[in-house]
């Protein structure tokens, strides 16, 4: 758990990050936790006691920089020295370090805003060298009880800066219509921010690499935290296969699946609005209508008899 803190304030450093809010009762756990580095052994005081990472905090007291870390008001201790311990205590560990994406800001909406003005710098995904460098935040409520996530910006994306634009687009738009919903009434992401890099890129695209969404999914977990939707709706096998995991299933797999879930959300996976572009099969556009009305449970949402029937013949109505 050392080094998944020590992570986190190395990656906030990294960032440009300052400041940091912090909990009363994490405080004196991170002392504990210097003191036993100082010594070379463990903190017997809190191993029963493990701190969260530090989450969004908009009411928080206290806020601690990320370069100086003071602890119970008794101690300072450099983020380098508290590092430098860890590392003489502690072996290397071969598996990659988790990433965290945490923004400042003392109010909700400020939280909001900071988050966008930070991902355009932040170092994890400016530093592949993979993707553009256009980013293409979220659109929608911030407060929606459903969020849709598709995969990564195409090139009509990141044109218009906004997720899902062109035919698929339009597709979703009408699939929100159906539901009697509009943009406005719910959150619309990508696990990816940034459209895929290829050579001689035109109006081509490529699905994200599995690192690009690794160190992208961060920044999807602030959002979902931050919206607190009743409903997850993973638009596609990408999508779906980043936030579930479970390897490279199909689709179908990912669909059979139940009581997913992703930061306490219940998710339903369905086919990208493109497929919609591909098929005219009425089996098939009714099984996607059959999951998006589980969505309208999920959420609360009313379902009239007229809604029930789409895609139905007429004797199952």
């Amino acid at each position: 758990m050392r080094g998944l803190v020590k992570s986190y304030l190395t990656g906030l450093a990294a960032c440009g990050e300052k400041r940091l809010a912090l909990e009363e009762d994490v405080r004196p756990i991170l002392r504990e936790w210097m003191l036993a580095a100082r010594r070379g052994g463990v903190a017997t005081a809190c191993v029963n006691k493990v701190p969260e990472v530090p989450s969004v905090a908009p009411d928080a007291a206290m806020t601690t920089s990320a370069e100086t870390v003071l602890i119970a008001g008794e101690a300072k201790v450099s983020l380098h020295e508290m590092m430098d311990e860890q590392e003489e205590t502690q072996p290397e560990l071969e598996t990659k370090q988790p990433v965290f994406f945490r923004p400042g800001g003392r109010t909700r909406e400020d939280i909001w805003v900071q988050a966008q003005q930070l991902l355009t710098r932040w170092k994890p995904l400016r530093e592949l060298g993979t993707l553009r460098d256009k980013m293409v935040w979220g659109t929608g409520s911030s407060d929606a009880d459903i969020v849709f996530v598709g995969d990564a910006p195409n090139y009509y994306d990141e044109r218009e800066g906004r997720p899902f634009c062109g035919e698929a687009g339009v597709k979703l738009d009408e699939m929100l219509r159906a539901m009697g919903l509009a943009c406005k009434d719910v959150y619309i992401t990508h696990l990816v921010k940034y459209r895929p890099r290829m050579p001689r890129q035109t109006t081509n695209n490529r699905a994200p690499s599995s690192e690009e969404i690794r160190l992208s999914l961060p920044v999807l977990e602030f959002e979902v935290r931050y919206v607190r939707p009743k409903v997850i709706v993973a638009l596609g096998v990408t999508a779906a296969r980043g936030i579930i995991g479970q390897g490279e299933l199909p689709l179908s797999a990912y669909q059979q699946m139940s009581n997913l879930s992703y930061c306490g959300a219940p998710v339903i996976v369905t086919h990208h609005p493109s497929y919609l572009l591909r098929t005219s099969v009425l089996a098939e556009r009714r099984k996607l209508w059959e999951e998006m009305l589980h969505v309208m449970e999920l959420a609360h949402l009313p379902i009239s008899a007229k809604q029930r029937g789409y895609f139905l013949p007429k004797q199952d109505q």
